[in-house]
């Protein structure tokens, strides 16, 4: 199925070098953790499995130029959609979707440079079965996926910088996943099923980036963002405009090892925002561990993301979701927040 989006072009590529990449995340052997019990979805009585869907996006308007052949052409992508499943299973290829008495709030969800939807699959089974959509668009670009297709070499690292420098068109193709949802939301085995109305922006790396200049930034406001969640990201003055120009509820996650976007790249985020806001701190965590391995930390992320989605988007009290303290785990992590509502 093919789905249009019209949207508006939101930056230029750019072809100023990037400071950082995957290449640079230092390995580490990983110590005993404490395995934290239940996760999210079991408390909340999930639903029996994860379903997928895929949507070939296009955006009437954008165009799309691959920087090592030259060749541009009308900007398109693979979006891929996970909603609540009435089989077992995660990302069960089009599985009938659960029962629910209410529309389900929908998450839309950017991915870092070189990385694909799918890396990140622990957190967003969690995310599912918590009662969420989740719509994750592979960018043309700065997806794996991408970069295989089109031979990029990282140790190149103009080449690689050109690619990674679309995430500058990014917000446009987030912009173009919410109105592809509402389309699947209009018509088809998901018609009815989803809650356009509260929706969250959540990125990783480069889509943290991308989820704080779509959600604050004057460049490239989505209106529809009622909650944005940055997972190890950092703001990104390329972007232009007015960054932290609205206040949205904001939720900041951070790994104190991480030498890709250092612990003070999520400080400043967190330090500029309006409020209301929170800071997770990892302790040990690096680059990408808490969000693409089934660990400790990715359970604590887990429990976070989801108190504080349930919290903004669902309307529940924090004393409910227990937003505040959930994410304090002696000697694994920490969660803060400059106590508003």
């Amino acid at each position: 199925m093919v789905l249009v989006a019209a949207v508006v072009v939101v930056a230029e590529r750019v072809s100023a070098a990037r400071v950082r990449g995957p290449s640079e995340v230092v390995a580490r052997p990983l110590q005993p953790r404490q395995v934290l019990e239940p996760r999210p979805e079991a408390r909340r009585g999930g639903p029996p499995g994860v379903g997928e869907r895929t949507e070939t996006v296009v955006e009437p308007g954008r165009v799309t130029c691959v920087p090592s052949t030259h060749v541009c052409s009308e900007r398109s992508y693979l979006l891929e959609v996970y909603y609540p499943a009435s089989v077992p299973g995660s990302a069960v290829a089009d599985a009938p979707a659960a029962a629910s008495a209410t529309p389900w709030p929908l998450i839309v969800f950017a991915a870092g440079f070189d990385e694909d939807p799918s890396a990140y699959a622990p957190l967003i089974d969690a995310w599912v079965r918590a009662g969420y959509v989740v719509a994750a668009p592979r960018f043309p670009l700065s997806s794996a996926w991408a970069l295989r297709t089109y031979g990029v070499n990282l140790g190149d690292v103009a080449l690689a910088d050109a690619f990674e420098s679309d995430m500058l068109n990014e917000p446009g193709d987030l912009e173009a996943a919410y109105r592809a949802v509402a389309q699947l939301d209009a018509s088809g085995p998901l018609a009815g099923r989803i809650a356009l109305g509260q929706a969250a922006a959540i990125g990783q790396s480069d889509g943290g980036d991308v989820v704080v200049a779509s959600s604050t930034n004057t460049c490239c406001e989505l209106p529809w963002i009622r909650a944005a969640v940055v997972l190890s990201g950092a703001i990104f003055p390329p972007f232009g405009g007015t960054f932290f120009a609205r206040s949205v509820p904001l939720l900041v996650v951070q790994g104190s090892a991480d030498t890709v976007n250092p612990p003070a790249a999520s400080q400043a985020i967190y330090d500029e925002a309006l409020g209301p806001k929170y800071l997770e701190w990892l302790s040990g965590a690096d680059h990408l561990e808490a969000y693409t391995t089934t660990d400790a930390y990715e359970q604590v992320v887990a429990r976070v993301t989801v108190a504080f989605l349930d919290t903004y988007l669902r309307g529940e009290p924090p004393s409910a979701t227990q937003l505040g303290t959930v994410g304090t785990v002696a000697g694994l992590a920490e969660e803060q927040s400059d106590g508003s509502t």
